[in-house]
């Protein structure tokens, strides 16, 4: 039997009846350094269990948890300890690092045995991170932050098992310190919203989107930009899942909104008198909040006076919401706006998404365009079926289709030849700063 004593270190977990968190550090720190030596921790996570506990309630979501720890306990006698750390967390501590391979092997077996729950059957899977000893460890207990470290690892990257080294510690330690540095910036920032004041930290940038069939400018997407005092330019594709991560995007989203609509305001129309969109990403998050989300695309309109119909809200491809996205999405269209789906055929569903979804636009994700005009002929040509059967796709939906990541002549002239009508990218021209896109704006023909 595991080895667990609550009464030892006074701290059980109620549901489960395994140690917690603090009885596991305190075990930990009790141990001598010649035990230490040879202890494997192991920290395992229930993949996406949120949805489960979600889809069956929370009384049939502790059962669960509760089944898991009696299994773990019964799998794993010769374990140090098992412990629960929280929600759908658990710990375990082996003594023998020789026999490690083998109980990784056991946990994923773990997973390929159903649970039957009040006449359901559930299946899970586990992400695992490892922590051996390490000389550099300076406290035992430290063992148990490694390996939750490695299992962040494990998340991050789709992986099952992985194990620590020192090097994802001082990632860590520098994930959390831009993590702290964001939140600062938009803590600034959401006080400044009300003061109405810039911070310069942030930027928005313009790419213009071209209806190459009458040579007028179709709209602008607004791109956020963060310039770190500190750090310098920090990738979007690194902060904004950051800022998704730590429940942040509804006050930067709300500021983009509103920057945009402002912004368009100053542009020209085009030769023809129609005047050019602004469009602007909503991140799958914001649907969380979907009153805050509605409520700021509303203030950025009042606010602006922009004309509804040339605000474009583009979405991504997501399971997480698609309950709500689409009565959200009608409210929003309700106000005049116009929605376009971002990134498609690279996301979930997408067939499912261009029939269910309230959709005017569907813009084809850069990945199938960069392909066209490859060296090699059969990626050149793989490239072209693929955008040919996908434009084809959206004109079967009556979507109509905007191409991203245009960047040569040759690729223009193949999508506009498939019968595409807007265009996006590099070759008309990068993501501008609000003055230069006024120039760009003005002298365009």
């Amino acid at each position: 039997m595991a080895e667990s004593n609550p009464e030892k270190t006074g701290s059980t977990d109620n549901l489960t009846g395994l140690i917690n968190r603090v009885g596991l550090e305190s075990s930990l720190k009790e141990l001598d350094l010649s035990e230490a030596k040879a202890l494997s921790v192991v920290s395992v996570e229930i993949s996406r269990f949120g949805n489960v506990s979600d889809s069956m309630g929370a009384e049939l979501g502790n059962k669960i948890i509760a089944m898991t720890a009696k299994r773990l306990t019964k799998m794993f006698p010769t374990a140090v300890f098992i412990g629960r750390t929280h929600g759908d967390h658990f710990c375990l501590v082996f003594k023998n690092q020789q026999d490690l391979e083998e109980q990784l092997a056991l946990l994923q077996d773990f997973t390929q045995r159903p649970f039957a729950v009040r006449g359901q059957v559930i299946v899970l899977s586990v992400r695992v991170g490892v922590a051996l000893w390490d000389p550099v460890a300076e406290e035992t207990q430290d063992l148990l932050h490694s390996a939750e470290i490695a299992l962040h690892r494990a998340k991050r990257e789709g992986l099952k098992v992985c194990f620590f080294d020192q090097d994802m510690k001082e990632q860590a330690k520098e994930r959390h310190k831009l993590e702290n540095d964001l939140r600062v910036s938009l803590a600034t920032r959401h006080v400044e919203l009300h003061k109405a004041i810039s911070n310069d930290e942030f930027a928005l940038v313009y790419q213009p989107i071209v209806n190459v069939r009458n040579g007028t400018i179709h709209a602008c997407e607004a791109l956020i930009r963060w310039t770190h005092p500190d750090r310098g330019f920090v990738s979007p594709a690194e902060f904004i899942p950051m800022a998704e991560q730590i429940q942040i995007m509804d006050v930067l989203g709300s500021w983009i909104l509103r920057k945009a609509c402002a912004d368009a305001m100053a542009w020209p129309a085009n030769e023809d008198g129609s005047e050019v969109g602004v469009s602007v990403n909503v991140s799958p998050t914001q649907f969380v909040e979907s009153r805050l989300l509605v409520a700021s695309v509303k203030q950025a309109i009042e606010e602006s006076g922009i004309s509804p119909s040339r605000l474009k809200l583009e979405i991504t491809e997501s399971t997480a919401f698609a309950t709500t996205m689409v009565s959200v999405l009608e409210e929003l269209k309700a106000l005049g706006c116009t929605i376009a789906l971002d990134d498609f055929g690279t996301g979930y569903s997408s067939l499912t998404q261009l029939n269910d979804l309230p959709l005017d636009y569907v813009k084809l994700d850069q990945s199938f365009i960069r392909q066209i005009g490859s060296d090699d002929v059969a990626v050149d040509q793989h490239g072209t079926r693929l955008s040919k059967a996908v434009l084809a796709l959206c004109a079967s939906f009556d979507q109509i289709a905007i191409v991203e990541g245009v960047e040569t002549k040759h690729q223009l002239t193949c999508v506009t030849d498939m019968g595409a009508d807007l265009v996006q990218g590099y070759y008309f021209s990068k993501p501008l700063k609000m003055p230069d896109i006024l120039t760009f704006l003005n002298q365009w023909k």
